[in-house]
């Protein structure tokens, strides 16, 4: 489908820039409308890093680059440990990013609540959209630290790594939402927001703002996301193992490790074939899966046979599930 880029001001910073590339490039080839609002604001609240639209899910993002051991909990200040064992506080004399995104989340579904007839003008409706089911999320780019200890709980605000994030984004519903693609757009022109057509240059430089051509295409990749578990990584880069074969299983030395008792200990392998990614089980005791057309209800037990997974097919291992995204 299509990803649409709206601002109130263009990313500052590197790190910003850097993200909003790796979003993009990986949204792009979905099967879902994206509507990405960056660094804006609604009604009262302070400026918004991001707000990620899809007809059925909001997810209003705090943005923090952070390279070191995150501690924090609801009050107080949040602290970074430096590799060193220095510790430095994140954005001091501002509230912590809990609270932030908090407080920006309120905002923001008052700011849609008054506006919802201009939202939705025109559209039937049995019941008005919810948008108090926004999901509220502070991200860590690059990712967050398996070290780092947030004492948030997972409601109403959740914080989690930048690629669990964009798993997030593809696998996460909000019940109660249902926008249509018409009622998606207003949104931004609402917020009187300017739209950017986005990409390259992919290397970042800190001291430009970030200028993408319109005949853009994201380069290939292909990457295997989890769905809905967390029983190893949330995203698996499939072309960035250096070799052909890709093995599968619960033992550490494999390239892709699923924590469970279910997983076979040499579970299965997927084999790189000209531009064709392979799939194919390797006696495991609670089989391999897969359905090509991105359903759970069509997947079928592969056995001993070999399969090519094409974008958005289903592959499943045991307990564990993914999807497989790819732009050849």
């Amino acid at each position: 489908m299509t990803v649409e880029l709206w601002y109130g001001s263009k990313p500052r910073h590197a790190s910003e820039q850097q993200a909003l590339v790796e979003l993009y490039q990986f949204l792009m080839p979905q099967q879902e409308h994206f509507v990405l609002l960056l660094n804006f604001y609604a009604g009262q609240s302070n400026e918004i890093d991001l707000a990620a639209i899809k007809s059925n899910g909001i997810f209003l993002v705090e943005l923090k680059h952070v390279g070191g051991r995150l501690i924090g909990k609801r009050e107080g200040d949040w602290k970074i440990i430096e590799s060193d064992g220095t510790e430095v506080v994140l954005n001091p004399g501002r509230p912590n990013p809990f609270k932030q995104i908090k407080y920006n989340y309120w905002h923001f579904r008052d700011w849609c609540q008054q506006n919802a007839q201009a939202i939705s003008a025109g559209i039937v409706r049995p019941q008005p959209v919810d948008y108090g089911k926004a999901h509220s999320l502070v991200v860590i780019y690059p990712d967050l630290h398996p070290e780092s200890k947030l004492d948030i709980g997972k409601f109403p605000v959740q914080a989690m790594g930048f690629p669990k994030f964009m798993t997030t984004l593809v696998v996460r519903t909000s019940p109660g939402l249902d926008l249509s693609r018409q009622e998606m757009c207003r949104i931004p022109h609402l917020l009187q927001l300017t739209e950017w057509t986005l990409l390259p240059p992919i290397k970042v430089d800190p001291h430009k703002t970030l200028q993408l051509a319109a005949d853009w295409q994201p380069p290939e990749f292909a990457v295997l996301v989890a769905r809905g578990h967390e029983l190893s990584v949330p995203l698996f880069k499939l072309d960035a193992v250096a070799q052909k074969c890709i093995t599968v299983g619960r033992e550490p030395d494999n390239d892709l490790i699923i924590d469970h008792r279910a997983v076979s200990r040499h579970h299965a392998e997927i084999r790189r074939v000209g531009e064709r990614y392979v799939v194919r089980d390797l006696g495991s005791t609670s089989g391999t899966f897969v359905s090509f057309d991105g359903d759970p209800a069509h997947e079928r037990n592969i056995s001993n046979a070999e399969n090519a997974l094409k974008n958005h097919s289903i592959v499943r291992f045991g307990p564990a599930s993914y999807t497989f995204l790819s732009n050849p």
